[in-house]
């Protein structure tokens, strides 16, 4: 029988031990598992029909190698060291010996390594140790194999080793659902068991990767387990709550904007690192989302844009790109908070001359002219993304458009009266955010009452976009508006903010979404809001304050637009450093905090 074996950290001969006895009601190796890749796949891989003894028998030397002895550079970070061995176990009875390198300056040993469970004699596998960046193998390093009495002695066949990204295992589809049979059970446990201790196959092994470390252990199939006993991942979206109790749930929040939502012309097209980087801001790291609900937020709003990561001719989302967006979600969602996912840039515009530009990617454009082509990229955006994600609970919030509008056009933003054209682009979005409800419930699961965001034209919050709006007949809808008011204020830096000149318009607006939606039974989130700066932090802290504390008087939530921008001026929005994860501005986040810390 062949397996692969991979585990990340263990220690010594202690720790080997204790995972030993934690693991004996459920073999598997400890802290790490298989893989259905073969050692031929690493970037080198050497032979060496090496017998290693164990360390307290004979104390000889262990033997040493250099990354020359495997023809590679010596510059070469080296990310994984596979061994390719068979196993002469002196008993009957599983065991579980640590191998590992010299790795100078680790514990009292100068050695890094971790158990292996070997459940039956002279078996033959493959052993995976993954090499931390805190403990590089240098350029010289000798394998060692350490105490375990059950054992006489391994030999190592191959030795590989892997530079750059680690062997993939694939793109996660349903969290948990590692047979694929649409439900996360016991038989998804069977067949991960099987996976781990006989060799099985997997239909979609990368579902069960859920520490994301891009292999399968003992740890996922404790989550796996765990996640099955107390309901995780077969939650039903069945309370009782209206849509406006539900909206209560939703205290503060921040969204994660120009990263996932970053879409331009010329980047890596087969790259979703380079998408998520396009724009200039960071990989997001679940780091990141520790520290936004460190600082108070509850609600993380994930923008993003398709568009530009889907196959032209079929509209498929790109793999990668969907596994990524799912991480980000997963590291919001396991962190117990509420989040918002959407269509973000993907609404295509004319040019100077008026001229409608046909994007080289799918896109919508809300007006007759466009509807067919667009109502298709929005159905075939929200079928991919909610058969994705149908079994996340309500935590999950979809919103359908972004800013939908006539991009490009006098009418983008502003309009006095509501004359033809502007009555096709209401009708057209009208007619998006319904097709795109249907699409999501029709997808069943927890689509089927999952709540939706739906914007009005622009997401604006001016009287005649609001009436113009038209609700599908569903209770598990709310509406969304972007609210930079006032807009000298918190959009051009050019005023200074006070209570006295700046509340009216406020109230105003809040009057507004109460008339249209919350007298109606219908919530409303204001999902981007915030002030540039201006070097005027507490002035900025006391609008906000403000403002959240009479959206919330109303029952609306709020979610700052966060773009990672610190200068002053136009478009600098920043709250939380993505480079060191620091709130820069702690008296805005403060204020805001305080002010919503009852709501719900």
């Amino acid at each position: 029988m062949r397996k692969t074996h991979y585990f990340r950290a263990a220690g010594l001969l202690t720790a080997a031990a204790l995972m030993l006895a934690q693991l004996t009601a459920m073999p598997v190796s400890a802290d790490g598992s298989l893989t259905t890749k073969d050692i031929a796949g690493c970037n080198y891989v050497k032979e060496v029909n090496l017998e290693l003894k164990l360390k307290y028998e004979d104390g000889e030397a262990r033997p040493e190698y250099t990354r020359a002895d495997f023809g590679m550079n010596s510059d070469e970070e080296i990310k994984e060291v596979w061994l390719d061995i068979n196993a002469d176990v002196s008993s009957d009875k599983p065991t579980m010996p640590v191998i590992g390198y010299d790795a100078p300056g680790c514990g009292d040993y100068n050695w890094y390594g971790g158990g292996v469970w070997i459940e039956h004699p002279s078996e033959h596998m493959t052993v995976i140790i993954e090499v931390p960046e805190k403990w590089p193998i240098p350029d010289k390093f000798g394998l060692q194999l350490w105490e375990d009495k059950g054992l006489e002695s391994i030999t190592v066949n191959k030795i590989g080793l892997v530079t750059g990204e680690a062997l993939n295992i694939g793109s996660m589809t349903r969290k948990g659902d590692v047979n694929d049979d649409k439900k996360v059970d016991l038989d998804d446990c069977k067949a991960l068991a099987a996976y781990l201790t006989m060799g099985g196959t997997l239909a979609v092994a990368a579902n069960g990767d859920f520490d994301h470390n891009n292999r399968l252990t003992a740890v996922d199939l404790t989550m796996l387990k765990r996640g099955i006993l107390n309901g995780d991942f077969n939650k039903t979206i069945e309370n009782g709550e209206t849509a406006m109790e539900f909206a209560k749930h939703l205290k503060l929040g921040w969204n994660l904007g120009n990263s996932l939502d970053a879409q331009s012309v010329g980047y890596d097209q087969n790259s979703a690192d380079a998408w998520e980087q396009c724009w200039g801001n960071p990989l997001t790291t679940k780091e990141l989302i520790d520290a936004v609900k460190a600082a108070g937020f509850n609600t993380v709003r994930v923008p993003v844009s398709w568009g530009g990561k889907m196959d032209k001719n079929t509209y498929k989302i790109s793999d990668e790109w969907m596994s990524r967006v799912q991480k980000i979600v997963d590291y919001v969602i396991d962190n117990d908070m509420y989040c918002i996912l959407n269509i973000h840039h993907d609404n295509g515009g004319t040019n100077n001359s008026g001229q409608f530009v046909e994007p080289s990617y799918p896109y919508f454009y809300p007006n007759s002219a466009h509807y067919e082509h667009s109502e298709k990229f929005v159905t075939s955006v929200w079928s991919q993304v909610s058969e994705r994600f149908s079994g996340y609970d309500e935590h999950l919030i979809f919103e359908t458009l972004n800013e939908p509008r006539l991009m490009g056009t006098t009418y983008e933003w502003w309009f006095a009266s509501v004359d033809a054209t502007v009555q096709d682009a209401f009708d057209c979005i009208n007619k998006l955010n319904a097709a795109a409800l249907k699409t999501i419930r029709d997808s069943g699961g927890n689509n089927a009452k999952r709540y939706v965001l739906m914007p009005t034209y622009a997401a604006s919050p001016n009287a005649l976009n609001v009436n113009g709006m038209v609700l599908p007949d569903d209770d598990h809808i709310m509406a969304e508006i972007h609210g930079y008011r006032p807009e000298d204020f918190a959009m051009n830096a050019t005023a200074s903010w006070s209570e006295a000149s700046g509340a009216g318009e406020l109230k105003q607006l809040m009057n507004t979404l109460k008339a249209k939606f919350m007298d109606n039974d219908v919530p409303v989130v204001i999902d981007e809001f915030g002030a540039v700066n201006n070097n005027n932090e507490e002035n900025r802290a006391e609008w906000a304050k403000y403002y959240v504390t009479l959206a919330d008087s109303y029952g609306i939530s709020c979610v700052w637009w966060d773009n990672n921008a610190f200068g002053v001026g136009k478009e600098n929005f920043g709250l939380i450093n993505r480079s060191n994860n620091a709130v820069q501005y702690p008296k805005i986040v403060e204020a805001m905090v305080e002010a919503s810390k009852n709501r719900g």
